[in-house]
């Protein structure tokens, strides 16, 4: 047996206790943060393959800002839920394709964000502004899937370069802008849905909800 191997592991425990401790940052970005391959994070979190070296492990713990017992074996304790920022998520499904905006929206529940992830991916400290909504449809789809979940700053309403939640005609939407000389122009990632072209005069029309900043789906 090779002196780091783990022993007495237990696979699925350890890939669930990993999901928890790297939640809400995605799988690929942690992947690339600790140097790990893709494919290998991915195996871990399912409980396949064989256990991580105990080097690997406890990298991956340090990364994570959990311990490595907890991390292995689950003793002791894990992610500290005192030390994390809550974002609401609401009842309203944004259609990556069309959708119903309710603007007395019910509240769910809060959603959990790490302090060091809003420093580091957010580049902020505070969830003042933000919500955590739904997206439907698959219009979006490669870069937002049927069912995942996106962190939206409502605080941003002026319109720019990005993916906004946003009202039209009625409809909740969730899409991708881009500003031309003539006004704005809607694209779809999905390149079996055509692009919606909006002339200046008719930009009054749209209510921003506000600009996605993360996106939240199955690795």
């Amino acid at each position: 047996m090779d002196a780091h191997e783990l022993v007495d592991f237990d696979y699925q425990g350890f890939g669930q206790r990993l999901s928890e401790a790297i939640f809400p940052e995605k799988p690929f970005t942690f992947a690339q943060r600790t140097g790990v391959p893709h494919a290998t994070l991915h195996k871990y979190l399912k409980g396949q393959g064989t256990s991580p070296r105990l080097d690997i492990a406890a990298h991956l713990s340090r990364a994570a800002g959990v311990t490595l017992e907890w991390l292995v074996w689950g003793d002791g304790d894990g992610p500290k839920g005192n030390d994390f920022i809550k974002v609401p998520r609401f009842s309203v499904e944004l259609a990556a394709g069309h959708g119903r905006w309710n603007e007395a929206r019910q509240w769910v529940e809060d959603v959990p964000f790490t302090p060091e992830f809003f420093r580091k991916v957010l580049n902020r400290t505070s969830a003042t502004g933000l919500s955590v909504l739904e997206a439907r449809g698959d219009s979006m789809f490669p870069t937002i899937h049927d069912g995942a979940m996106v962190l939206v700053d409502e605080g941003q309403h002026r319109i720019a370069d990005g993916i906004f939640a946003f009202v039209l005609d009625g409809d909740a939407r969730l899409k991708r802008f881009r500003r031309t000389i003539t006004g704005l122009t809607i694209i779809s990632d999905n390149p079996a849905y055509p692009a919606e072209e909006i002339d200046t005069p008719q930009l009054s029309a749209l209510q921003i909800i506000g600009q996605v900043l993360w996106v939240s789906q199955a690795l």
